[in-house]
Formats: C-alpha cells, sequence, structure tokens
C-alpha cells in the first residue's frame, strides 16, 4: 500500500510544481508590464518636463534679446545725440574745440612718453 499512495504524492507534488512555476510565469509577465507601464509613465514625465523648460527657456532667451535690442538702440540714440552734441558745441567754439583737442593730446603725450 505503500507503494501506491508514494506515486498518488508525487503525482500530486508534480502537479503542484506545474501549477507554481505556472503561477510564477504569470507573475513575472505582471511585473514586466507593471514594469514597462511604470517606465513609459516615468518617460512621459521627463519628456514633459524637458518640454516645458525647453519652453521656458525659449521664453527667456526671447525676452533677454528683446531688452538688449532696447538697451543697443537707446544706447546707440544717446551716442548719436551726444555726437550732434559735440558737433554743436564746436560749430559754436572752433577755437575752443581745437584748445581742448590740443590739452588732451599733450595730456596724453606725457603719460604715454617712457621714463
Amino acid at each position: 500500500m505503500a507503494q501506491p499512495n508514494a506515486q498518488e504524492d508525487f503525482a500530486k507534488l508534480s502537479a503542484d510544481l506545474a501549477a507554481l512555476r505556472g503561477d510564477v510565469a504569470k507573475l513575472a509577465e505582471t511585473l514586466a508590464a507593471i514594469a514597462r507601464a511604470e517606465g513609459e509613465a516615468a518617460a512621459d514625465a521627463v519628456s514633459s518636463r524637458v518640454r516645458a523648460g525647453k519652453a521656458r527657456a525659449e521664453a527667456t532667451a526671447a525676452g533677454l534679446m528683446d531688452e538688449g535690442l532696447a538697451a543697443y538702440e537707446d544706447a546707440k540714440g544717446k551716442a548719436q545725440a551726444l555726437g550732434g552734441d559735440v558737433g554743436a558745441a564746436i560749430e559754436r567754439n572752433p577755437y575752443g574745440a581745437v584748445l581742448a583737442a590740443l590739452g588732451v593730446g599733450f595730456i596724453f603725450g606725457l603719460l604715454s612718453r617712457s621714463r
């Protein structure tokens, strides 16, 4: 009687092992599917943040370019106004302008000569 009982137990054990293998395979498939879904969600989140960062950087760069252009135009206008003022001052007092230029040249000459 011991013989048939051992064979039945072995058959049951084999069936249980086969069922366990199937369950482990299903568990592995489920875990792989979860990992894929989480990976895709993480990739989407990263991609979304990269796009948002790119948009912010482009907006900042455009703003800085506009500010730089405005500063350039302002400086250009001031330089033209200063040039016009200097030209008008020279026309009003040409001898004073020549003397001022000679004085500046003399000072630069003194500063640049070697000792």
